[in-house]
């Protein structure tokens, strides 16, 4: 007859060697499918954004659930339909101006290089475009592949603004089937905590949208305003990269200087260092003013925490990986607060203060 202990010892372990391998597995699972639970993420803030919008219509309208979204959906559609139909031309020209601006800086900076000996040197070292037939058929053939390389890129990048799109469109259609979905994962004792949880991730993923719209709003008509007094050209176009760059904090605005610089170097090099200079005061403005007075609503995030989330998860998953970097890294401290600070090391500050902050919020 087997000793009871024995056999308890055995199921214990056959539980805890089975919940391992189901762990690994998961984990394989989630590295190896990580481009696609990237495009989920962004689909489930996209449905935060819309059913925030569509919470705030129904809150004054009175409409029902549905139909507000309806009519966000609407909404969104004809403002970006009506802004692209008014700006596509000018914005187009604008970009085709730049394309040549660029280039007209990198030929001014080809002959100021010229004139030494290690500039000349630097620039033996780049492709000089003349050669043999052979290499020209080499260079028509490198540029065919580079052409395709962007044309996949393009349509990669298409493929998945839609997916994001219809998956956001999916959740805030009906938010409680999914949420209760994931409760229903949870032991039954843990699921008004796991509730409680999944709420402030919404209420904070919530607010980071709110707080990363409002602060690229004001960077793109900062600079916008700003280069236009300075009689910079391409104002237009230079406030719009600098609205779209900005959602990646830190690393976005370092990126949408470079065609600014150039730009500016094209009419004289005072002016690009006052091009510098007007990006230097506008990126402090939102670094030290804007972010930090949207974050007394939102999770505050220091920035060399962002800035080591970009850095990993840019080498680890590529631009998606950028992309979704900051609200992953929001999202990931509100867990570890609650779920490890709180509830595993009964911390009673992290929870007083949290519930500080819920009575002070309207």
């Amino acid at each position: 007859m087997s000793d009871p202990s024995t056999t308890s010892r055995d199921v214990s372990f056959q539980r805890h060697f089975l919940l391992v391998v189901a762990t690994v597995v998961l984990l394989l699972v989630a590295w190896y499918a990580t481009d696609v639970l990237l495009l989920i993420f962004g689909g489930v803030l996209l449905a935060v954004f819309l059913r925030g919008l569509a919470e705030l219509l129904s809150k004054f309208t009175h409409l029902p659930a549905g139909w507000s979204l309806a009519v966000v959906l609407v909404l969104l559609t004809a403002i970006v339909v009506a802004s692209g139909w008014y700006f596509a031309a000018e914005i187009a020209s604008q970009f085709d101006q730049l394309s040549g601006k660029l280039t007209t800086a990198w030929e001014e900076l080809r002959a100021q290089l010229s004139n030494y000996n290690w500039g000349r040197q630097l620039l033996d070292m780049t492709p000089s475009g003349q050669g043999n037939s052979e290499q020209d058929r080499s260079g028509g053939s490198e540029i065919i592949g580079h052409m395709t390389s962007v044309l996949s890129t393009g349509l990669g990048a298409v493929a998945n603004m839609v997916i994001i799109l219809f998956i956001g469109i999916y959740i805030a259609s009906s938010p409680d089937l999914y949420r209760s979905g994931l409760l229903h994962l949870v032991p039954m004792p843990r699921r008004a905590r796991a509730a409680e949880v999944l709420d402030t991730l919404g209420s904070t993923l919530r607010w980071w949208i709110i707080g990363r719209l409002i602060s690229m709003t004001i960077v793109g008509v900062a600079t916008t305003v700003g280069l236009l007094i300075l009689g910079i050209p391409l104002a237009l176009a230079l406030g719009v990269i600098a609205f779209l760059f900005s959602f990646v904090p830190y690393i976005g605005p370092i990126l949408a200087v470079i065609p600014a610089l150039a730009v500016g170097f094209t009419q004289s090099p005072t002016d690009a260092l006052y091009v510098a200079g007007l990006y230097f005061a506008v990126q402090m403005a939102e670094s030290y003013l804007i972010t930090p007075l949207i974050q007394q609503k939102n999770v505050e995030l220091p920035p060399a925490l962002t800035l080591s989330v970009q850095t990993l998860m840019g080498v680890l998953l590529g631009t998606l990986g950028i992309l979704f970097a900051t609200p992953l890294a929001a999202v990931g401290l509100v867990a570890v607060k609650m779920l490890y600070v709180q509830d595993v090391l009964k911390d009673p500050m992290e929870g007083e203060a949290q519930s500080q902050a819920k009575s002070d919020s309207p």
